[in-house]
């Protein structure tokens, strides 16, 4: 699998590798080549509009000076200035034509030569707008320099917006193109122009004050992407190296967003296959999916989630894990943090060691601890359900003979195929449990009625008496099988066991390979049998 790292942009991963081996100096130095990056980006991208503006005021100023004040205004001073104001414009132009060719293949280090061009750029303007403030502006008409007020004021207006991210760039225009109109009109003598004067000042001082504010905003807003890359990134490398399979996926459509190979390698994908599918599809249980995902659109955090996974291409295979599930920010998104901790190899052990516990090493049947829940379990059943349930006591005719004639190995896979034979006479709801040497006890949760009970003894015992092909030899025994219903003379499950294990004995004592149901009788016989037994000896 390749774990190359992919390529990132330089305002991203570059931030975040440099963070961990430059010192704090160093440190504010590439955050302030960083800031001086995004500073050219912003004043060239909004460039175009401002030299529109710019021409467009020019080109009115121009044509009421030309048609009102023609006999204040001489020709040449109007045709140098627009000359003037004009061919700085015209420059600006061509500098961003130079910048957007540039754009895509400049380097950082090009950023601050960039800026400084720009500044050259909006302080020539400015400087060409002061000139005109003063010289363009007849002494002796009121109008005219309301006029050309207010023009000035709409440009510094939208100017203290557009350069905002820059302090150097609004100073700059702000004072050179505001500051010459203030002293000439400062300097005319009469109060309305004072006046006019005074509210320029305001004007200016309250445009630096609303510039550097934005400013602020515009780099605590940088400064907050740039911290957000870089937690991203730095979660990016600690999922990445984390041995615990981890993914994001969008809190909208599900699908992920990033993988690390961990989770890559768990569901048995590639890195192209795992970008937009959806973990679901992984779910053995999608209900549990579901459920999840409505706890986590609640805002809520799920831990330690025990969640099987299937796959869902054509290799099949089958997994554990311990899942939590946190609801974070991805791209400025809504999304999901997934954390899969593989526990399948505990878990199998687990239910290894349960199934052992359980069960009976030899033929995989229950033993007789999980046979008697399932024996409490289905008489609850019964007492609800009003069911007739049947236990059998089966033991082996004639199994000791063959195993000390042929060994213990023959014998066990002798017990394993009997095991198999009681199976496959059995329904899926029925049980059947290995309780001794050679001894099995069989449960029917429920019969029709007490023949369909026999019915199913007796189908054992005809298997069991048919011939055994074990390593060549051809084995013959048979069984003994006692039966007890449920109610019929009692409800509690350890008389009932006893009951099927008196009519088990009963068979034993009168021949064997023989099916019998329980009768009170049967017990007095044992019992009579036993005390002559006593007597004898």
């Amino acid at each position: 699998m390749n774990n190359k790292p992919q390529k990132r942009k330089s305002s991203g991963a570059d931030v975040f590798h440099a963070s961990l081996t430059t010192p704090p100096e160093a440190e504010q130095s590439r955050q302030f080549e960083t800031l001086q990056d995004e500073q050219v980006r912003f004043l060239y991208s909004s460039l175009p509009v401002s030299i529109i503006i710019s021409a467009m005021l020019v080109v009115i100023l121009v044509v009421i000076l030309v048609v009102i004040q023609a006999p204040v205004i001489t020709s040449a001073l109007l045709f140098g200035w627009s000359t003037l104001i004009g061919s700085i414009l015209l420059g600006r132009a061509f500098l961003y034509i130079d910048w957007k060719r540039s754009a895509s293949v400049a380097v950082r280090s090009d950023a601050h030569r960039w800026l400084i061009w720009f500044r050259i750029g909006v302080l020539s303007t400015a400087i060409a707008w002061g000139i005109g403030g003063v010289f363009l502006t007849p002494s002796d008409d009121l109008g005219h320099k309301v006029y050309v007020s207010f023009i000035l004021a709409g440009l510094s207006a939208g100017a203290a917006a557009s350069l905002a991210i820059d302090r150097i760039s609004y100073i700059g225009f702000l004072c050179s193109v505001l500051i010459p109109q203030i002293i000439f009109l400062a300097n005319q003598g009469d109060r309305i122009s004072l006046s006019m004067s005074i509210m320029d000042t305001l004007f200016l001082l309250f445009l630096l004050a609303n510039a550097h504010k934005f400013n602020l905003q515009l780099k605590e807003n940088f400064y907050l992407r740039q911290k957000a890359i870089e937690n991203e990134l730095q979660l990016h490398q600690m999922l990445e190296g984390s041995p615990i399979a981890a993914y994001t996926t969008d809190a909208v459509s599900n699908q992920v967003l990033f993988a690390n190979s961990s989770y890559i390698s768990l569901i048995d994908s590639t890195p192209k296959e795992v970008i937009g599918l959806v973990p679901g599809s992984y779910y053995a249980d999608t209900d549990i999916y579901k459920k999840i995902m409505g706890t986590l659109r609640k805002g809520e955090s799920i831990t330690n989630e025990l969640i099987e996974l299937r796959s869902a291409g054509d290799k099949a295979w089958c997994k554990w894990v311990l899942a939590s599930y946190f609801p974070l920010k991805y791209q400025n998104k809504p999304a999901i943090l997934g954390w899969l901790y593989d526990i399948t190899d505990r878990k199998l052990m687990e239910d290894k060691i349960a199934h052992m516990a359980y069960h009976d090493k030899l033929t995989g049947l229950p033993n007789r601890t999980l046979f008697m829940d399932r024996l409490k379990q289905t008489i609850t059943d019964a007492e609800r359900e009003n069911n007739v349930p049947v236990l059998m006591f089966l033991d082996l005719d004639r199994f000791k003979p063959v195993n000390d004639r042929h060994g213990h190995h023959i014998g066990d896979l002798l017990l394993k195929a009997v095991a198999d034979r009681i199976r496959g006479c059995l329904r899926k709801s029925d049980s059947v449990a290995r309780v001794g040497g050679d001894e099995f006890i069989i449960l029917l949760p429920s019969v029709k009625t007490k023949e369909n009970g026999l019915d199913i003894a007796e189908k054992i015992r005809q298997s069991l008496s048919l011939p055994f092909e074990i390593a060549g030899l051809s084995l013959h025994i048979s069984s003994s099988i006692g039966v007890a219903f449920y109610r019929e003379y009692t409800k509690d499950e350890q008389e009932l066991i006893k009951e099927a294990d008196i009519a088990m004995y009963h068979v034993k004592d009168n021949g064997g390979n023989s099916v019998k149901a329980y009768r009170k009788a049967m017990q007095t016989e044992r019992e009579d049998a036993s005390t002559e037994e006593c007597l004898s000896s």
